[in-house]
């Protein structure tokens, strides 16, 4: 029903926002060529691949071919439900733990990849609006927007981050918490050390692999975006227009910041919606903005699900016991 909702919208919405005909739109992208497609096939699986790095830092003894599998079955199982991340985190979850992982190193990777991918998701608009007042272009409202909203959030987050990471009190708070849930439920077993101590443990645990790990982290989340970016400037490119990389940043940070509205399979609808607006606040033809849009969504979002699939099939198939 959302995704049948988001359809709709994005039908509705972006050639209002964009100001151009769903006609010039298809005309435009129905002038690629099969060359064009299959490099921006290439960018886009380059892009994934650049990403596995900052996984397999998480995730000690995760080889870079298992995390390109994580990335692609936990996307294709988000991009199918609204709010789907959480299941997407347990499709991952099931797969770790069939290589041997445990429950705890899963929850560390899951916690450290998803914090880091937020921390450069919030941080990106506000590099977006420098570099613009750099190059003398005056940024739209929906920049500037998402550029106060994401410092914000990323504020909170470095504020909650720090009291946890700082020292043992605040974690052994919330995982007291735990211990008295447990207390009062029959059916709630905590581990024998109890939920505090193990709170506090994993917060050591997890401090030390990012003392290890967060220059491998950042960057392969800072190739991964960048190669996602170059995506969105040559689906523009392909189609006409020459934008210059700040207008590229600038749009791809508020397709980042929007990505988190997860109302939606993927936040499709506001993200097309917001981005499309973005660029043609920026001066970029609305044909090309819609269609662009369109183009570079069809690979980071559309592909991922197929692609995603079809790898979970295969992991699914590998670990099926054979008949003897």
């Amino acid at each position: 029903m959302s995704g049948a909702l988001a359809t709709g919208f994005v039908a509705v919405a972006l050639p209002k926002v964009a100001g151009a005909e769903w006609s010039a739109i298809a005309r435009a992208l129905g002038g690629l060529s099969l060359a064009q497609l299959v490099l921006l096939t290439v960018v886009w699986l380059s892009g994934l691949w650049a990403h596995t790095p900052a996984l397999t830092a998480a995730l000690p003894g995760l080889s870079h071919r298992r995390a390109l599998l994580l990335n692609l079955t936990g996307s294709f199982v988000s991009n199918l439900l609204p709010l789907g991340g959480a299941a997407g985190t347990v499709a991952n979850w099931k797969m770790a733990r069939s290589w041997g992982f445990s429950s705890p190193a899963f929850a560390r990777w899951a916690l450290l990849t998803n914090l880091f991918d937020t921390a450069l998701k919030l941080v990106l608009p506000a590099v977006a609006l420098l570099w613009l007042a750099a190059a003398g272009v005056e940024a739209g409202g929906t920049l500037n927007g998402a550029a106060y909203v994401g410092l914000g959030l990323l504020t909170f987050v470095a504020l909650v981050v720090w009291l946890l990471a700082r020292d043992d009190r605040a974690v052994r708070t919330v995982g007291a918490w735990g211990d008295v849930l447990c207390s009062h439920g029959r059916r709630l077993h905590p581990p024998a050390e109890g939920y505090a101590a193990r709170a506090a443990a994993f917060r050591r645990e997890s401090r030390a692999l990012v003392a290890d790990g967060w220059a491998r982290m950042v960057f392969g989340k800072v190739a991964y975006a960048s190669l996602q970016a170059a995506l969105l400037w040559l689906s523009l490119r392909m189609l006409g227009v020459t934008p210059s990389p700040a207008v590229v940043l600038a749009a791809f940070a508020v397709e980042r910041v929007l990505s988190l509205v997860v109302l939606t399979p993927g936040a499709t609808g506001v993200v097309e919606v917001g981005m499309t607006g973005a660029l043609a606040a920026l001066q970029v033809d609305s044909t090309v903005a819609a269609a662009g849009v369109l183009l570079y969504r069809a690979f980071t979002f559309g592909m991922e699900i197929p692609v995603g699939g079809l790898s979970m099939l295969a992991w699914s198939v590998r670990r099926s016991p054979q008949p003897v």
